[in-house]
């Protein structure tokens, strides 16, 4: 047991550390004089309230007998009036006779506001977020950051006025202004969401992986549905941050989306559970899919606060349904199945609390933003360890069976791997852009880093590295659907007319992206350079993009790789060569085989899936061509394509 003098040992350090850490941030009163921009003022007492609309109201001086003095933050429901509709606060601050122009940019952060907002300065409307006219258009989840203008600022007396007007009788401000330089306010919401973007992320490519892994593994149940849970709690994660207002233009549907995803997880997981446990779905998960199923169909028409408050108390309402079906399956099968389970339970023990949190907090009943993100991150990672526990499982069964099936074992293992090591890399390469970004001024570890890992990198070049990522992740998952339609003749063409040279400079960039290369000695040779064919798109693409990049992972960057496309005698030819490592006899007889890649060990440890080359294979057979190789180690390989100009030849 921890002893009384221990814990007031703790509570004394908790205080001391409180103390430290506000000691950095000023609280001031309105009409507080600033002498100085050095550190971060915030404005908490005496602010000028009063309800109702006035634009007379923005002027540096007012009739202060109808207003009432506040301390803020005064966010929520009044108990004594209604504040539905506009309310202002007033607030000012002194500046020296002697003021000068700041050296940097100041602003002023006022959090999030419920539901628009208008925001002057000595009378001047400086920015607003939302409309009220023609059409009501809010966002309570922006950020609000506000530059002044240092033309309206001045010696002597400045007057701030928030035009607020609330759609529910939600009101207020959350948290108390900040004035402080802008640079120094951006780069603080930044770092503060830096951990939710990140945890989206990881999410994404988890539910990319384990959805690959189902495709691969032909385990389409609990492995699809797992993967389908973690890549919407990944949307819905970033959604949760500033990174939808780069995603969206519109608030009104990224908070749609928001709720529609928000929906789909309980049925995700359900599902989940009984495909993993080997259950039959019973009469009361079918009703509450389809109320769950309506409730997804009307949240698309719903576009007012109002009405999204209803949607989230109808999610709420049904959540203790989810709720009991899940207790039932583990208190029913539970028992016997406590070795899956229960790394599942400790997830779920996890997730709960933070669930409820979340859903009170989204109703505006408590303040807690942000412990769903946790819950979700160790939730997803005790059900990855225990789908990963059933795989090594798995594995070992299959090592006891005939020795034909442990060889296909293996080389699906294979394949799960090479997955494995995109998943890691990508991973690894948005963990060293984000610390880059948390902590500019780190120096590199050694000398050996390239100069793309030491640049600094803004918040949206960090995104596009992320989403760079999570499009080869999906590339390899439509490759690997579309070998899988190739090979059971399921696939449905759509032909189009495209430009070859477009296609291919569209495919070189996004493997250059992927792989970190912008070589300079890749040529590219489109006869005539005009050229335009009638083919499936996607299925070029796939050739083109398989090729190419294994000409890019199997040579050094400064070797040649030319691409060359041209048409002859009624045939579309596609020749890839480069001058890399080569394959022996050995190897060229079983390279286009399902999961077989080069046998050296510098072969092995580059990355890769091992179906690229299947795939190319497949589609020149199913545009009624062929595909030919000529290699030898050490002098390089050389790919050529030919299929009919016209489609499929009958």
């Amino acid at each position: 047991m921890i002893s009384s003098s221990s814990l007031s040992k703790l509570g004394l350090g908790v205080i001391l550390f409180s103390v430290l850490f506000t000691s950095e941030i000023k609280s001031e009163s309105c009409g507080t004089f600033i002498s100085s921009w050095d550190r971060p003022i915030t404005l908490v007492d005496n602010w000028q309230f009063r309800k109702g609309d006035n634009l007379d109201w923005r002027d540096e001086s007012v009739e202060e007998s109808f207003w009432v003095k506040r301390s803020v933050p005064d966010y929520g429901i009044s108990k004594t009036e209604n504040l539905t509709g506009y309310h202002w606060y007033r607030c000012s601050f002194l500046l020296p006779e002697n003021f000068t122009t700041p050296a940097e940019p100041i602003a002023i952060q006022l959090g999030r506001i419920r539901d628009i907002d208008e925001f002057y300065l000595n009378g001047t409307l400086i920015d607003k977020t939302g409309n009220v006219l023609p059409k009501l258009d809010v966002d309570f989840q922006k950020v609000r950051i506000y530059s002044l203008p240092t033309h309206l600022l001045k010696a002597g007396n400045n007057t701030i006025a928030i035009r607020i007007y609330a759609a529910t009788n939600l009101n207020g401000l959350k948290v108390a202004p900040v004035l402080d330089k802008e640079r120094k306010l951006r780069q603080n919401l930044f770092t503060s969401e830096i951990f939710p973007m990140v945890c989206g992320y990881v999410f994404i490519f988890m539910g990319i992986y384990f959805l690959v892994g189902s495709i691969v593994r032909g385990r389409t149940g609990e492995n699809f549905f797992f993967a389908l849970f973690s890549i919407f709690i990944g949307f819905y994660v970033l959604l949760r941050t500033q990174h939808r207002n780069i995603l969206f233009e519109s608030f009104t549907w990224s908070y749609v989306v928001e709720l529609l995803v928000l929906i789909c997880l309980p049925p995700f997981f359900l599902n989940f559970l009984h495909q993993y446990l080997k259950v039959k779905r019973n009469l009361v998960l079918l009703c509450y899919e389809v109320f769950l199923g309506i409730l997804f169909i009307i949240t698309f028409f719903f576009r007012t606060p109002k009405s999204w408050i209803l949607v989230i108390a109808l999610f709420n309402y049904a959540l203790p349904v989810a709720l009991g079906l899940a207790s039932y399956l583990f208190l029913k099968h539970g028992r016997q199945n406590i070795i899956k389970l229960r790394y599942i339970l400790i997830g779920l023990g996890c997730l709960l609390p933070t669930i409820l949190i979340d859903s009170l907090s989204a109703l505006e009943i408590i303040s807690f933003p942000g412990t769903i993100f946790l819950g979700f991150l160790l939730f997803l990672v005790m059900i990855s360890i225990q789908l990963s526990n059933d795989m090594v499982l798995g594995l070992q069964n299959f090592m006891s069976q005939e020795k034909d099936l442990i060889q296909m074992e293996r080389v699906k293992t294979g394949f799960l791997l090479n997955l494995s090591s995109e998943f890691k890399s990508g991973m690894e390469k948005i963990y060293i852009a984000i610390d880059k970004i948390s902590r500019p001024n780190k120096a590199p570890a050694t000398k050996s880093k390239s100069k793309a890992a030491v640049k600094a990198l803004s918040p949206t070049e960090i995104i596009k590295k992320a989403e760079d990522h999570i499009s080869y992740m999906s590339y390899m998952v439509e490759e690997a659907l579309l070998l899988k339609k190739l090979e059971d003749k399921t696939y449905q063409p759509k032909f189009e007319t495209f430009n070859v040279s477009e296609l291919i400079l569209t495919c070189v960039e996004s493997i250059e992206n992927h792989l970190g290369q912008k070589r300079k000695n890749t040529s590219i040779e489109v006869k005539p350079a005009s050229l335009e064919i009638h083919q499936p798109p996607e299925l070029l693409f796939a050739i083109i993009r398989n090729l190419v990049e294994n000409a890019y992972i199997y040579t050094n960057i400064q070797t040649e790789v030319s691409i060359e496309f041209y048409q002859k005698d009624g045939f579309d030819y596609l020749v890839v060569t480069d001058e890399g490592l080569g394959l022996s006899q050995i190897e060229m007889e079983t390279i286009f085989q399902k999961f077989v890649r080069g046998y050296k060990e510098t072969k092995s440890e580059i990355p890769g899936a091992g179906i690229g080359l299947t795939l190319v294979q497949a589609t020149a057979n199913f545009l009624g061509g062929s595909v030919t190789l000529k290699s030898a180690e050490g002098m390089g390989a050389k790919f050529t394509v030919k299929f009919p100009e016209k489609g499929k030849k009958i």
